[in-house]
């Protein structure tokens, strides 16, 4: 039996995109769905447009909200599918796009997430982005996973019994939301199609484009939190040397028998984006990894961040960032 599938998008002062996404929606054809809209309480005519398509839609509201994740929760409180997914207001399905999805649940009860391709957006065109998850790689899994946002649908009693998203959250409810789901149940029954599902917009205002620091700040403070759990202390020291730490998480159920999992995330995170150093931060993370944890202790790394710890113990030579600092600037002197 087909699922009933819903999806919710939040929105916040996106009027110019708003009308295309909620058409790409209502002309989805082969597929059960539910689409919830949550606006938090738009100046910009937004409550026009999804007024002129509320006949298309299963609820709707425009009052102001604490943000993306506490729209996402709102909506789930009047959702009543199977399947969960949300589409912001500046994205958009492509055609079939939901009845791929719900074929794939249909075909597999006990599937616990269907994904595919996006197609990045940006302003001078389209751009396919063909990075996918491979369910047979655990640690990529856990590490580095490709979370294609909108194009990834979730079994929605899990998600519920995991209770939405942290509403704590700006920035990255979805990837918290991702490692809620394997460290609960693991990495079996995940599926991901390269077919495309849904375009990706980037544009000035879109918070992938001009909030990378929160990102990685809140990426930083849910492995933080993990490597506390599950006795790193020594790796949550890192992390908190370069980022701002944000209290108040929910926390994600890791034990000890994650331990090994979690030292993997938390080194991959910091090889990947400090492991080139360009600013004092980076340096500070990078010298005390090396200190506290040592290669015993880094674990197995891919071909690319391998390299990078090979070649930090050079570039850490340097005893402090200013000598650091004035040994890179002679270098580049001499060339």
């Amino acid at each position: 039996m087909a699922p009933r599938i819903s999806l919710i998008s939040p929105s916040y002062q996106q009027a110019p995109y708003l009308a295309e996404c909620l058409r790409s929606v209502a002309g989805q054809e082969g597929a059960e769905v539910e689409h919830i809209v949550v606006d938090g309480g738009s100046t910009d005519g937004s409550d026009r447009i999804i007024r002129a398509h509320a006949g298309g839609l299963a609820w709707w509201c425009s009052e102001p909200d604490k943000g993306q994740s506490d729209a996402i929760n709102k909506g789930l409180a009047h959702a009543s599918g199977e399947v969960f997914g949300w589409l912001n207001s500046d994205d958009l399905l492509v055609p079939g796009a939901l009845r791929r999805v719900s074929e794939a649940f249909a075909a597999d009860p006990q599937l616990r997430v269907f994904g595919g391709l996006v197609i990045h957006r940006h302003p001078d065109g389209d751009r396919p982005f063909d990075r996918l998850n491979d369910p047979r790689d655990a640690d990529q899994l856990f590490r580095d996973p490709v979370i294609n946002q909108p194009a990834t649908f979730y079994r929605m009693d899990l998600v519920r019994a995991i209770g939405g998203v942290d509403p704590a959250l700006r920035y990255v409810m979805d990837v918290e939301l991702w490692w809620q789901l394997l460290f609960r149940h693991g990495t079996d029954h995940l599926r991901f199609d390269a077919v495309d599902l849904a375009v990706f917009r980037l544009h000035e205002q879109s918070k992938t484009v001009s909030a990378h620091a929160g990102f990685l700040d809140e990426l930083a403070s849910l492995l933080h939190g993990l490597c506390l759990a599950t006795g790193s202390p020594e790796l949550a020291h890192v992390l908190s040397l370069g980022h701002t730490i944000k209290p108040g998480l929910r926390g994600i159920p890791a034990e000890d028998r994650h331990h090994h999992t979690v030292r993997g995330m938390a080194v991959h995170f910091l090889l990947k984006w400090h492991g080139q150093i360009h600013t004092r931060a980076d340096y500070m993370m990078m010298k005390a990894l090396r200190r506290k944890v040592g290669a015993k202790g880094i674990g197995a790394l891919s071909d690319g961040l391998g390299q990078r710890w090979s070649t930090l113990g050079e570039q850490l030579a340097a005893p402090t960032w200013w000598a650091y600092r004035l040994r890179r600037k002679l270098k580049h002197l001499r060339r």
